[in-house]
């Protein structure tokens, strides 16, 4: 276990090495993160997706319908079992953590606004993903730019110091299990 914990701390450090941190991304990654409610960004590109999508029927559509309803319960499935769940059952500390201070940046001149729970899985990186394979399940085309998103929104939590290398990957693949399970139980019906 020591040996995970080791590397964790390695890679996210070399994370944090290999992206500047300076204004541009400080604002970039803030803005993937949006202190927290990485939900909005998620809403931006439904609406966004559905304004673009090319449509012989106007108004709302059965399928429309289907997919509000599996997208929101993977999106709420994945933010409990992550963020009340497992974090609660694991109790990890953040990176900036007073205890953890070589993981800790400054954000703007202050640190970065992490949660005061604890880091283990990553919640954003849960519903991130989660929300990019529910969106890029009904919407093919555009499948690459939601993962493309899904993966700068786990980055930010990194990058920002909230979370540690192996959070986000454990966050990643749990939102990813969740929505592929609940897209399996609902085509058997």
């Amino acid at each position: 276990m020591l040996f995970l914990t080791i590397l964790d701390g390695r890679i996210t450090n070399f994370i944090n090495v290999i992206i500047p941190h300076n204004q541009f991304f400080n604002f970039f990654f803030s803005f993937f993160s949006l202190r927290g409610s990485s939900i909005f960004i998620w809403l931006i590109v439904i609406v966004i997706t559905i304004i673009s999508e090319e449509r012989k029927y106007p108004g709302i559509q059965k399928k429309d319908i289907k997919f509000l309803i599996i997208f929101i319960l993977s999106f709420s499935l994945s933010f409990i079992t992550s963020d009340y769940l497992l974090k609660n059952l694991i109790k990890r500390p953040r990176p900036s953590h007073p205890s953890n201070l070589t993981l800790t940046y400054e954000v703007k001149g202050r640190l970065a606004q992490c949660p005061k729970d604890y880091s283990f899985p990553s919640g954003h990186a849960s519903t991130a993903f989660a929300a990019a394979v529910v969106i890029s399940t009904f919407d093919k085309k555009r499948k690459w730019f939601y993962y493309l998103v899904a993966v700068l929104i786990s980055l930010s939590r990194i990058y920002l110091g909230c979370h540690y290398f192996f959070d986000v990957i454990v966050g990643c693949m749990l939102g990813w299990i969740i929505s592929k399970g609940i897209i399996f139980q609902q085509r058997r019906i």
